[in-house]
């Protein structure tokens, strides 16, 4: 199975697996929370990252691979860069609040990338990483299974599913397929679980046309376009079943009348609406920015989105920025944001193409759904996949190699430096 093994070194158990996991499901669980029940489930959620990351750093315990962590200036400079504009947030309260909450979860996903590797391969670090999301992101499918989402021919666009948001079960699905595929096509499976997958997968499939996700569609579309183009896991056959069961999907979407995305047009046209509201409001924020240039230097402060438009345009709204890129600039600057550009995203998707792209079918979805979707604070969907294997790419190129290897170079030269002696 492909959870098998998950929470071992070879034999014995890895907690830090554990909490790892614990913390990644609690915030996809919370998700489904409404209320005094979601207020508690938060302060548990700050609780055990917490404790997570005292104990990534202090309590390692063996270690199997000597790690150079020299690219942890990634994470240090921009926390500066984010830090040095805070005094100059539009509410300052909000934003020292947010920011103060949100470290903790940065550091922790930095420090647990680099506690992988000090105590797993690289490749074995990945699928460790990968069996973890994909047992996560498990769970919304199962509320879509129980709720009977699947095997119905209605969308559920708006709707709640178990209680949770049609479009977050939408990006749960999505995150279950590719992880899912990824641990298939680089790991053993029993024949009986390998059918199992296959059907899981249609119905996961069914639900995101449902759900009428867009970010999903076009998260799978991409990651589909890696498979065919890219992957060397597969063979020929797999990956044409696999383009056809996606361009299956998109005709229908395109063609039926009562496919969710024709609805959502139809309503749009209905009500004269014309672009996304969301769209409009990034639009406003860049506009504040070409009237009061200091602002793009600054920002508005850490999720200070609203708020800026409030006191620099008078605009009222309820939404956020709904971009995890775009979020950067408007928290933390031009400069925050390109460093978080440059070094951090586009260095993922650089070495993703040259290391893992003939093999892996992740990164696309990760990289493709935080653009329509804000995922940078620690409560939010994707954060703790998005931001590990963002610091899993900074971290991938930096020098690892077995510690027993170093205590037999040891004894090596050693013994030549006794028999010199002796002579």
């Amino acid at each position: 199975m492909q959870w098998r093994n998950l929470f071992r070194n070879q034999q014995h158990w890895d907690w830090h697996l554990v909490l790892y996991f614990l913390n990644v499901f609690s915030v996809v669980f919370g998700y489904s929370l409404r209320g005094d029940v979601f207020q508690a489930a938060k302060l548990f959620r700050t609780g055990l990252v917490m404790f997570s990351l005292v104990g990534v750093i202090i309590a390692q315990g063996e270690i199997k691979y000597i790690f150079d962590k020299k690219k942890n200036w990634v994470l240090y400079l921009f926390l500066f860069l984010n830090l040095v504009v805070l005094p100059f947030s539009v509410d300052f309260g909000r934003s020292f609040e947010r920011i103060l909450a949100w470290i903790p979860f940065l550091i922790y996903t930095n420090y647990f990338v680099v506690y992988l590797f000090a105590h797993y391969s690289k490749d074995e670090a990945k699928i460790k990483l990968l069996q973890v999301f994909s047992l996560t992101y498990f769970y919304p499918v199962v509320v879509m299974l129980v709720t009977g989402v699947a095997f119905q021919s209605e969308n559920v666009y708006g709707q709640s599913i178990g209680e949770y948001k049609a479009n977050v079960i939408g990006w749960g699905c999505t995150m279950f397929i590719v992880t899912s595929f990824d641990l298939f096509a680089n790991r053993p499976m029993v024949k009986w679980a390998r059918y199992l997958f296959f059907i899981v997968v249609f119905l996961a499939l069914w639900a995101i046309v449902l759900t009428g996700s867009r970010s999903s569609f076009a998260a799978l579309a991409l990651s589909t376009v890696v498979l065919v183009l890219r992957s060397k896991q597969i063979s020929i056959y797999l990956k044409i079943a696999a383009a056809l069961c996606i361009l299956g999907f998109a005709y229908y979407i395109i063609e039926s009348p009562d496919s969710v995305v024709n609805l959502r047009a139809q309503y749009a046209d209905i009500r004269k609406q014309k672009g996304e509201v969301r769209f409009k409001l990034a639009e406003q924020a860049f506009g504040i920015f070409t009237t009061n240039p200091e602002v793009l230097f600054t920002g508005f402060g850490f999720d200070n989105f609203r708020a800026g438009l409030q006191h620099y345009a008078g605009i009222r709204t309820e939404l956020a920025s709904h971009n995890s890129y775009l979020e950067t600039l408007f928290s933390g600057g031009v400069f925050a944001f390109l460093f978080f550009v440059i070094f951090v995203a586009l260095n993922a998707v650089i070495k993703y193409v040259r290391f893992d792209s003939r093999y892996f079918i992740f990164l696309p979805t990760l990289m493709v759904i935080p653009y329509f979707e804000s995922n940078l604070n620690a409560g939010q969907f994707l954060f703790f996949p998005w931001m590990t294997f963002l610091f899993y790419y900074v971290h991938i190129s930096s020098l690892q190699f077995p510690v027993a290897e170093m205590n037999i170079s040891k004894k090596k030269k050693f013994k030549q430096e006794q028999s010199i002696s002796t002579e």
